[in-house]
């Protein structure tokens, strides 16, 4: 990747990934390939989001070769949307390194709640300065495009706690969707069971039947026969 790249080149552009089937085989494809462009060749940083199918790319890599390498993995039609100028300064690039250096300010939230067959995916990404905390943009972490939307994108301590907050209470309106789910589900196997009892009730009493008609059948043949020995004898 990147051969024909200038050294001094840093592009930034994002690709679209057609997300018509969202079954989880293919979300969880797409994440694993999402999650994978990172360790290509002269990759910078990756960030991909699964419900829109958007990744952003930025490094000295041809976006169409990235593009089709997205398609041989995910088997999708992927296409580039947004190829943006290249970089000039790379320093300002310093803060899409991976997330674990100590220089890093950016990190990000992924939560992913599975209910039975329905997957809901929330992503959060925050990247915060040095000074962020406090309303400010540190000079080495320039903000995201704005052709880049995410669900949340705090700017301080207070939007912070409020995306936080937002975040929670969306987990546990999942977690109640999830409960009402298992209610259902539970509710379903009661009625299923009660019908099954019914069944069961209804040839036992079949049964109690046939053998109380074949007992009075054989007392009643022994009465006859008896009847029958007594006028023998007479």
């Amino acid at each position: 990747f990147g051969s024909s790249i200038s050294q001094e080149e840093v592009k930034r552009f994002r690709l679209q990934v057609e997300m018509q089937c969202r079954c989880i085989g293919c979300i969880r494809k797409v994440e694993k390939a999402m999650a994978s462009i990172g360790s290509l060749s002269g990759i910078e940083t990756s960030v991909g989001d699964v419900d829109s199918g958007i990744v952003m790319v930025v490094g000295k890599v041809d976006p169409t070769e990235v593009c089709d390498w997205l398609k041989r993995k995910t088997r999708k039609t992927v296409k580039v949307v947004s190829p943006d100028p290249p970089v000039e300064n790379h320093k300002q690039l310093s803060y899409f390194n991976s997330p674990g250096s100590k220089k890093d300010p950016s990190f990000a939230m992924v939560f992913i709640i599975e209910t039975n067959n329905i997957t809901f995916l929330l992503k959060m990404i925050l990247v915060l300065g040095s000074t962020s905390i406090f309303g400010n943009t540190a000079p080495s972490a320039p903000p995201l495009q704005d052709e880049m939307s995410w669900p949340l994108e705090p700017s301080g301590a207070q939007s912070y706690h409020e995306s936080i907050q937002l975040i929670e209470e969306r987990i546990r309106g999942f977690e109640r969707t999830r409960d009402a789910l298992k209610i259902k589900n539970l509710e379903n196997e009661l009625i299923s069971i009660k019908h099954k009892l019914k069944l069961s009730r209804k040839a036992i009493e079949g049964s109690k039947k046939v053998l109380l008609d074949s007992a009075q059948n054989q007392l009643k043949a022994y009465k006859n026969l008896e009847a029958l020995s007594q006028s023998t004898w007479d």
